[in-house]
């Protein structure tokens, strides 16, 4: 928990921006050079292609949309490393969504009627302040409005009602006002156990508005205090909401009906959850998984996250964490939370622990005194004897049991060979490649005590030393991670609220859930361990160097305020009672450019 000394800093607000403002001068030329070319152009540092061998073959991977992954394509001899792909690829989308994001009111409301068919919510012309203080992506809000639709579909008048009760669960609080003019407050505190987290926790919620919160119409946000989420909904009665939305019409909020228990009920009825025992891992052991063929690489982070379509990522998340799968609600409740799944309906905000504006303290990538890859975590309990072969391959336990292994071989793609991107697979010993990370708990309770690797705290004045970093499921430590100037790796299947607002594989390295890419991944940048063949070092600087500008241009206070401003604005009007009348309407609530 934060000490009294940092909960009584403000470090929200901050004078001068970076200079970022040229990046709107030079979208229009990038947009004009992405259409004339096929390479992706500069960005905050230079872009180089890894070289390809001159008369090698270009092979081009099987990307599977579905799962959001590369599948490796091993029909030729020289086959060429599926990281490059990933990565120019990743350059090309992060330019173009750079280049095509509106410049002014008028085009930002023509492109919100463009993605969500309808008109944007009265406030809107708050593009105008995001302008002026450079607040970039003006038009990536897809989050908000994937987590709002479904009420669109719900009488407001039943949307207050349960809004109200909502107010009064437990381990909530409510953030909002009564009057138009006011600022935003604490409303309610229901909080079990540590207040003095709940009450922080809203503090910093408040203080994400300060400066703007008295141009927010009345509204009450009920916040969980707890990490996971809550809300989960059959693909039956989410339907039902969703067309209720489109024709303008509302679902019932009460029902007799008894709901079929089953995470696999969130999902559509042709979804191959339906097809699978999900209730079981693919392998008994975490090794099980590094064998898995074809290899395949994260090239959609969403689209890998949803166990819909990856129905395996259950066994391997809290998601298993239950002796029966729970039943789904009928109810929708609009719980404001820190993160979720994407079988859950709770809405997503700003998580603002560790999302501070303070400059960090960073060593230069060529400084960087360990090259390692670096991960402490502590465990949220050691479950009983009935939870137990569950609760174990949790992703933090099966990242501690495989990266401290000694015994055998696993199959590892090489680093590309040579000057060219051209790779192969070797079996290499799980003693050599483990000397490559420093992973452990340090906290540990006695049922695990003797299985599972026990290292000291990491502080932040250290971890700075490391090259190579690892993140896994949601974490509030991301940010800080990102602003070390090391390459950060991510291991989630949780949305964040910046998903849409940074790119894998251009601002940090995504990792499979189950870990069978996390050796591919890292030597490819660090490596083998016995040195004979060196790996993208440089490269993984630049991801590094990108990584640190994007926390630095992409989440700042502004950033995190004009993202929380269009949520509560979006909110408002659902729980107004003439909707229509809450909307925004160009050239009548603003004055026109």
């Amino acid at each position: 928990m934060p000490s009294a000394e940092e909960r009584s800093r403000t470090p929200w607000r901050r004078s001068v921006r970076a200079n970022r403002s040229w990046l709107w001068l030079l979208a229009p030329f990038s947009l004009l050079y992405l259409v004339l070319h096929s390479s992706p152009v500069s960005w905050s540092v230079k872009w180089e292609k890894v070289p390809l061998r001159p008369g090698s073959r270009r092979t081009t991977h099987v990307l599977k949309p579905d799962i959001g992954l590369l599948e490796m394509n091993n029909s030729i001899s020289e086959v060429r490393h599926p990281l490059v792909e990933l990565i120019e690829r990743a350059e090309r989308l992060w330019e173009g969504k750079l280049a095509t994001q509106s410049t002014t009111l008028r085009e930002a409301y023509n492109e919100y009627i463009r993605r969500y068919k309808r008109k944007p919510p009265k406030g809107f012309d708050a593009f105008q302040w995001s302008r002026k203080r450079d607040v970039q992506l003006l038009d990536e809000f897809d989050q908000i409005h994937a987590d709002l639709e479904l009420f669109w579909g719900v009488d407001p008048k039943e949307l207050r009602k349960v809004q109200q009760e909502l107010e009064h669960y437990a381990d909530t609080f409510t953030i909002g006002k009564n009057s138009a003019g006011d600022n935003v407050t604490v409303l309610t505190h229901n909080i079990i156990g540590n207040e003095e987290w709940g009450f922080y926790s809203a503090d910093l919620q408040i203080e994400a508005l300060s400066g703007i919160s008295s141009r927010i119409p009345p509204f009450h946000a009920t916040w969980t205090v707890h990490d996971g989420a809550r809300y989960f909904y059959s693909w039956e009665r989410k339907e039902a909401a969703r067309q209720a939305a489109a024709a303008g019409t509302y679902v019932k909020m009460v029902t007799t009906k008894i709901q079929t228990p089953g995470w696999a009920m969130a999902c559509s009825p042709d979804a191959p959850i339906h097809r699978s025992n999900h209730t079981r891992p693919l392998f008994e052991d975490v090794v099980g998984y590094q064998s898995s063929v074809p290899k395949s690489f994260i090239a959609d982070l969403r689209a890998s996250m949803d166990p819909c379509s990856s129905p395996d990522l259950i066994p391997l998340s809290t998601l298993a964490d239950r002796r029966i799968e729970p039943r789904p609600d009928w109810k929708f409740v609009p719980q404001f939370g820190p993160s979720k799944t994407l079988l859950h309906s709770d809405i997503l905000g700003v998580p603002l622990l560790e999302s501070t504006d303070e400059a960090p303290d960073t060593i230069s990538w060529a400084n960087k005194s360990d090259q390692r890859m670096v991960w402490r975590g502590r465990t949220t309990g050691c479950g009983d004897s009935a939870t137990w072969d569950i609760w174990r391959r949790s992703a933090r336990l099966r990242l501690v049991e495989l990266a401290n292994l000694k015994n055998g071989t696993v199959p590892v793609l090489l680093p590309p060979l040579g000057d060219n991107s051209v790779t192969e697979t070797r079996e290499l010993e799980l003693s050599a490649l483990n000397e490559l990370f420093d992973v452990g708990i340090p906290e540990i309770c006695d049922r695990i005590e003797a299985t599972y690797t026990m290292k000291g705290y990491v502080f932040p004045e250290q971890d700075k030393r490391y090259k190579y970093v690892l993140d896994v499921t949601w974490s509030s430590r991301f940010r800080r991670l990102m602003a070390r100037n090391s390459l950060v790796f991510k291991s989630t299947m949780y949305p964040e609220w910046w998903l849409d607002r940074a790119m894998p594989w251009v601002h940090f390295v995504p990792v499979k859930y189950d870990y069978s890419d996390l050796y591919d991944t890292f030597v490819f940048f660090r490596g083998l361990p016995d040195g004979s063949i060196a790996g993208q070092d440089r490269l993984g600087e630049r991801i590094a160097t990108a990584g640190r500008d994007w926390v630095n241009k992409f989440w700042g206070p502004d950033d995190i305020t004009a993202y929380t401003w269009r949520l509560y604005l979006e909110w408002v009007r659902l729980c107004s009672e003439n909707r229509t009348a809450m909307d925004f309407v160009l050239g009548k609530d603003d004055p026109l450019p």
